[in-house]
């Protein structure tokens, strides 16, 4: 089953992509940045950017797996209960 949770780390994994791919959005030599073109300071600064997008949807990726671990173990611990209790 697809959750929001899910939604959103598929869309942190595609920014970074999509914004690498679309090549003619920043082909181009002007502004330059300390005598560095936009075309090779763009991909630069998406490398920071992309380890963050990845490390945030790492983080939300790790909570919605214990917290299903959880929701599994509270499960198991419930119906051991009702196992008991016959």
């Amino acid at each position: 089953m697809v959750d929001a949770t899910d939604v959103v780390i598929v869309v942190l994994l595609v920014i970074p992509l999509l914004a690498l791919l679309a090549i003619p959005t920043y082909n181009a030599i002007n502004p330059n940045l300390g005598g560095v073109s936009f075309f090779y300071w763009y991909q630069i600064l998406w490398m920071p950017l992309g380890a963050l997008l990845y490390y945030i949807a790492a983080v939300l990726w790790n909570n919605k797996e214990k917290s299903g671990a959880r929701a599994v173990g509270a499960s198991a611990r419930r119906s051991s209960r009702s196992r008991r209790r016959r």
